[in-house]
């Protein structure tokens, strides 16, 4: 049996919850060029092929990597595409990888940052319904806590079932405007079988709370990965 098959035969699969996480920081480097002119710092035979390679975008960013080194994330309707620099005989040269998105599998959904009919932040599930929990470690699940409770257990469900070890990838910047600070949040979970990702803009009003930041508009999307 399949895996998606198991999940909706499998009623406890069908009543648990997922695991709520909450918001981190979101600290910023205002020495790092944000992902549009970082992408710019990439060579342009390097973005074509990332472009190439992943298909129809769903998401993206460019930044450095933990060695400081120039890096880009594409996902697309094809594929999970990385591209890295890495030194060969002392040269520098652009290394790229993809895992590719199973054909027909992607399905995809929007929110547009309402908050509840009730005006309460409920998760989702029934009361007392178990909880299923992925593991993550902290600075992930601080992005993923910033993220609405709906799509929070989207991201998060197709990996509840069994050992999967989750890669996390994610990118926020930050702008600062007379009046309010806006952010571009973007996070990506990836499996073996599967990926999640979802994107969106959020802003907080200058003198507001931080849990009084909205939404403007979030896609995000699931799709299977086709197995290497």
């Amino acid at each position: 049996m399949d895996i998606d098959a198991w999940r909706r035969e499998d009623p406890e699969f069908t009543r648990a919850v997922t695991q709520i996480h909450e918001p981190g920081a979101l600290p910023t480097d205002p020495e790092i060029p944000a992902r549009h002119a970082y992408w710019e710092l990439l060579p342009e035979d390097v973005r074509a092929r990332l472009l190439e390679k992943a298909g129809r975008c769903l998401t993206w960013w460019a930044g450095p990597d933990a060695d400081g080194r120039p890096a880009a994330l594409v996902v697309g309707d094809r594929g999970l595409c990385r591209v890295g620099q890495v030194l060969r005989d002392g040269v520098a040269e652009y290394r790229g990888q993809r895992t590719r998105v199973e054909p027909g599998s992607l399905h995809s959904r929007s929110f547009d940052g309402r908050p509840p009919a009730d005006g309460r932040a409920t998760a989702p599930g029934l009361p007392g319904a178990p909880v299923l929990r992925l593991e993550l470690d902290r600075e992930a699940q601080g992005v993923l806590g910033h993220f609405p409770l709906p799509v929070q257990d989207f991201l998060q469900r197709p990996f509840l079932t069994g050992e999967v070890r989750v890669t996390a990838d994610w990118y926020y910047d930050e702008t600062v405007e007379p009046d309010r600070t806006r952010w571009f949040v973007a996070l990506v979970l990836s499996a073996g079988h599967a990926l999640t990702l979802a994107e969106g803009t959020r802003t907080l009003d200058r003198g507001a709370r931080p849990d009084q930041a909205r939404w403007h508009g979030i896609q995000y999307h699931q799709a299977r990965l086709t197995p290497r």
